[in-house]
């Protein structure tokens, strides 16, 4: 398929220039049709010429520059919308504008009022800035709020979060937004050098070339610019599918032991669900939690793990370590393999190479190691459970809760699962909390059943 697109462009390219070259030909009019050979010699000339590089490199900063001023502040403004509805609504209005004004408009208006030199980066910034805070403030409005509060949960460092859950959610919005805005930009800085007349500059040169009407000069000129265009549109693309890596502790720490000899929950409450609950949770026992649908358990295990905080009561101790927990929803990683998705919560502190071993033990326990280079789109939904199933029991915690583990499993399947965690139950001595609708789930791993 990419050959095929390939051959098609060379191939478009090659009767384009011979239609042009045709039309010379035809023509005979070699000042102001010049042909191919012309065209040729000309670009030559420009590549040896003093002022070539000084005028493309200018170019080339002023368009860096804006891109850069553009996408900081672009950042900084859709944090901003994002955190308050009301500032994007009272800008939104502004930003509709600067989309919709035509560029000549912004120049001739600078000419006014700015330095003839500053009018091209001011133009870029104007063209590019709308188009980008748009995108961005489209992406946080659609970052996963389950992917964060994952990150929470098993303690991600800030890097990872950073590269690892926003970055990747991100993308496509930044990458179409800077598609969009390059490609506008780069034709209003030209613009803007052409108008403001700057000392050096693509746009300056072109303007030169139509004051002495040198067409061959002028049409050079132009091609310069599409091939800084392209390859900057290019060199976007590449960056844009370059993944960053999981970023692992450089070597192993000690992680300290953390007791919990007890949980206590004093007369907890929450806005549903869940009306005045005191238990006292001990360490080493599992706890089955049942109830119909609405009745509280998710909610009882989000208060307990920190996620909800009670309208009333208090939970002893405060929890402030980390947090072994298998949601609902598996919430993994798209673009990390399933070996990945396990290894993530542990690059915290161990090596890479100590988490895949210890991924690669819980994988053969879930039953998944041949799955192990594939990503959560290529399993299905049961695949994905036994993966946040393994992600968690890796995690060191004394605290597990898991919401609803066993959804989408079989039977058998899940009762062998079930063994190796009352397995592992026996050395590490959790506090574990489950919800279930599974009476035979509930009577199998359950030390303690609690009923909503």
């Amino acid at each position: 398929m990419k050959l095929r697109k390939t051959i098609t462009t060379i191939v478009a390219t090659i009767i384009l220039l011979a239609g042009w070259q045709l039309f010379a030909v035809i023509a005979n009019q070699p000042e102001l049709i010049p042909s191919l050979p012309q065209l040729v010699r000309t670009l030559c000339e420009l590549l040896v010429s003093g002022n070539f590089y000084q005028s493309v490199g200018a170019t080339i900063l002023r368009g860096i520059l804006g891109i850069l001023i553009s996408f900081i502040c672009a950042i900084g403004m859709a944090g901003v919308f994002a955190r308050f509805e009301w500032v994007y609504e009272l800008f939104r209005p502004l930003l509709a504008i600067m989309r919709s004004i035509p560029v000549i408009s912004f120049i001739l208006l600078a000419l006014i009022f700015l330095n003839p030199e500053s009018i091209p980066l001011m133009i870029a910034f104007l063209t590019m800035f709308p188009l980008l805070t748009e995108n961005l403030t489209r992406g946080i409005l659609d970052l996963r709020p389950g992917l964060s509060i994952m990150a929470r949960q098993f303690q991600i460092k800030r890097s990872n979060v950073l590269f690892q859950i926003i970055y990747p959610q991100l993308k496509p919005f930044l990458y179409s937004g800077l598609a969009s805005a390059t490609g506008f930009g780069w034709r209003a800085i030209i613009m803007g050098e052409v108008l403001s007349q700057c000392a050096f500059g693509i746009g300056s040169e072109m303007k030169k070339a139509q004051n002495f009407i040198a067409v061959p000069e002028l049409l050079a000129w132009t091609i310069v610019a599409v091939f800084i265009s392209f390859f900057f549109d290019k060199g976007i693309s590449k960056i844009s599918v370059i993944i960053p890596k999981i970023s692992f502790a450089s070597k192993d720490k000690v992680i300290p032991t953390l007791t919990l000899s007890a949980l206590d929950t004093r007369g907890i409450s929450y806005l549903y669900g869940i009306r005045h609950f005191s238990y006292s949770f001990q360490k080493g026992v599992i706890y089955g939690i049942s109830a119909p649908s609405g009745k509280g358990k998710t909610t009882l295990l989000n208060l307990i793990g920190g996620i909800l905080s009670p309208t009333e009561g208090e939970i002893r101790p405060t929890i402030h370590f980390r947090i072994a927990t298998v949601f609902q929803e598996p919430l993994l990683l798209s673009h990390l393999t399933a070996e990945e998705n396990i290894m993530f919560p542990l690059s915290s502190f161990l090596t890479e190479e100590k988490a895949r071993q210890i991924a690669q033990k819980h994988l053969q326990e879930m039953e998944m190691e041949p799955f192990r280079n594939r990503y959560p789109k290529e399993l299905s939904y049961g695949q994905q459970q036994r993966i946040a199933i393994a992600r968690a029991l890796t995690y060191p915690s004394p605290l597990l809760l898991m919401d609803e583990p066993f959804k989408g499993l079989d039977e058998a399947l899940s009762h062998r699962i079930i063994r190796r965690i009352q397995e592992k139950q026996t050395k590490e001595e959790r506090i574990i909390l489950f919800t279930s609708h599974n009476p035979d789930e509930i009577r199998l791993l359950a030390d303690e059943v609690i009923r909503l």
